[in-house]
């Protein structure tokens, strides 16, 4: 986990850029998010949040969000995970490294976007766990969570545009199964957390964003 200022956040951005559509001559879909003005909202109400952000450091929205004042953490969880995991399902301890919290629960917002969908059943657990114990009560995660019977072979990186709309870059065209959750079980895996809005976008997508309890 690394803590950065957005400067240096910047850097780390510019070192790992958005990839190309994986279809030549396709631009990335854009789609309306339902559940994101409301994380936008009250980040703006302050005080100034601390945000983790699970997916890949992206330099534009590095920017979008240092426009709030937050301190932002940025751990990409996808790759954490290709790199260690040898095919092998992770335990708890990985993501005890993953999100250190040597002072506490600390963070307010969670962007776990559509990685929920790349763990199995008992690594997502695990890693609802830790976060339980990483955030404050009250604090938002926003998933986006594939209802599909494929999925993208690998997660897509999403970029803000404005408060209520992503653009989403496929790094792959090639496809994998999806876990194909249910909403009851979505509810029992994410244990210390309510459901407080959730959305059944067009394109296939169950957008959530929960609250820590």
């Amino acid at each position: 986990m690394s803590w950065f200022s957005f400067r240096t956040a910047r850097r780390e951005a510019a070192a790992h850029p958005v990839a190309a559509p994986a279809q030549p001559g396709t631009e990335p879909e854009i789609h309306r998010s339902l559940a994101l003005p409301t994380v936008f909202a009250a980040m703006a109400r302050g005080p100034k949040a601390n945000v983790l952000d699970l997916g890949t450091a992206i330099g534009s929205n590095v920017e979008y969000l240092s426009a709030y004042g937050c301190r932002l953490s940025i751990e990409d969880l996808y790759m954490t995970r290709t790199t260690s995991a040898d095919g092998e399902q992770l335990g708890p301890e990985f993501f005890e490294q993953l999100v250190p919290i040597p002072n506490g629960p600390q963070f307010d917002v969670v962007f776990a976007w559509d990685l929920f969908n790349y763990l199995t059943r008992k690594e997502l657990a695990h890693l609802t766990a830790r976060l339980r114990q990483a955030c404050r009560p009250g604090a938002q995660v926003l998933a986006l969570i594939w209802i599909h019977k494929s999925i993208p072979a690998q997660p897509i990186r999403f970029r803000f545009r404005g408060t209520d709309q992503l653009v989403y870059d496929r790094r792959t065209a090639l496809e994998r199964p999806g876990p194909r959750f249910q909403p009851a079980e979505i509810n029992q895996l994410m244990s210390g957390f309510q459901v407080d809005r959730s959305f059944l976008l067009r394109h296939g997508i169950q957008e959530y964003l929960f609250v820590r309890e």
